[in-house]
């Protein structure tokens, strides 16, 4: 990493509004030395989200040099997607599409983005993970039935893919299906934790074993079989990257082979990935100290930070695929202890974003057309 070293001076403290209890506390996004001229030189900002206290972050930098940092309050923000524009994000029962209130060259309160949540769409618990958005529809994880589903007008969802080892389509969550990627626009990998069709099955694995699937929609067949609680397969220029997160790696995997290799380390269970021309934005969150992933001997990558004698970090890494290594990093501190999903906002510097229950929704409006 060639800046990682932490500038105080572009340390963000957030506090948070008492009302809001899932993240009641403070926030800390602390970003390396580099971080801010790398935004600034590829004049793009960041969406991110960290869902276990219901945040969802958009950060960028302004003409000064100084950071602008907008958050909005959804329960459980989960997988983001941007396509044409359109901001899609998945919640605890619902997916929500935001669009931008302003026109290109348009600026309201120093904002050149604001990101109002116009719609959404109630799916009830299925335990939402990945969304991934094309011409096609809207694509999503249902983990509790194990599917990959697609926005419908009507009902809850479409079921559309299953696993060829899940016997039925039913209620529960048996192989812990998170993942999407997209190939022209239609579901073509899907990552899960392990092949079995018992509902909770796949927690009775070892937590030390390598059993991650990564599948092949569209041909159902398994390409690589030996990861470690893998997320976020997304193809990038025609490769397949995947986080290897039971081991905090950022990897790729060959498309031909289902060769699995590592490219980089990253001090945390890695999760939620994004791409800017050669770089790839990884996010990274901190294990927790119950739940699926807990921070005990039992993990790989609690034994690897142990023997290297390193913290874990809830974090994003700007990783050059170039040269395989860390340059840029923002770490985050406080309340926030997880990353779900990393999303690039290209072309826009200064975003903002709105939630149901903000003030500005009561006197902020874009008609469709201006009636005369």
């Amino acid at each position: 990493m060639t800046d990682a070293e932490e500038d105080d001076n572009t340390k963000i403290d957030l506090e948070f509004p008492k009302q809001n209890e899932m993240a009641k506390g403070r926030v800390q996004l602390r970003p390396s030395e580099g971080f801010r001229g790398w935004l600034t030189q590829h004049r793009i900002s960041l969406a991110f989200n960290t869902y276990h206290i219901g945040k969802l972050f958009m950060i960028g930098v302004d003409e000064a040099g100084q950071f602008m940092l907008s958050d909005a309050n959804f329960p459980r923000s989960m997988g983001l997607s941007l396509h044409k524009g359109t901001l899609w994000m998945a919640s605890h029962k619902q997916i929500w599409r935001f669009e931008n209130f302003l026109d290109k060259g348009q600026m309201s309160q120093g904002n050149d983005a604001v990101f109002a949540p116009i719609g959404a769409t109630t799916t009830g618990y299925v335990n939402l993970h990945d969304l991934r958005v094309s011409d096609s529809g809207v694509y999503f994880i249902a983990c509790q039935f194990n599917c990959i589903g697609r926005l419908h007008e009507k009902w809850s969802f479409e079921p559309i893919w299953k696993p060829p080892f899940i016997s039925d389509f039913a209620y529960g969550d048996r192989c812990h299906l998170n993942c999407l990627a997209l190939e022209d626009g239609a579901p073509k990998y899907v990552t899960c934790f392990a092949k079995t069709d018992t509902v909770a099955g796949w927690r009775a694995f070892p937590k030390s074993d390598s059993n991650g699937l990564l599948i092949d929609v569209q041909t159902n067949d398994i390409l690589c079989d030996n990861l470690h609680m893998p997320h976020s397969p997304q193809l990038h220029k025609g490769r397949l990257y995947v986080a290897n997160s039971g081991l905090g790696e950022f990897g790729e995997v060959d498309r031909s082979t289902g060769t699995y290799r590592k490219i980089c380390f990253i001090p945390g269970f890695t999760r939620g990935i994004a791409f800017w021309k050669n770089y790839a934005l990884v996010g990274a969150s901190r294990p927790r100290q119950n739940g699926v992933f807990e921070g005990n001997d039992e993990t790989p990558l609690n034994q690897r930070l142990s023997d290297a004698g390193i913290a874990p970090e809830c974090s994003i890494s700007v990783v050059n695929l170039d040269t395989n290594e860390v340059e840029h990093q923002i770490v985050l501190g406080g309340a926030a202890s997880e990353i779900y999903d990393v999303c690039v906002l290209p072309s826009i510097r200064k975003p903002r974003v709105l939630d149901v229950d903000s003030d500005d929704l009561n006197t902020m409006f874009r008609p469709s057309k201006l009636y005369i």
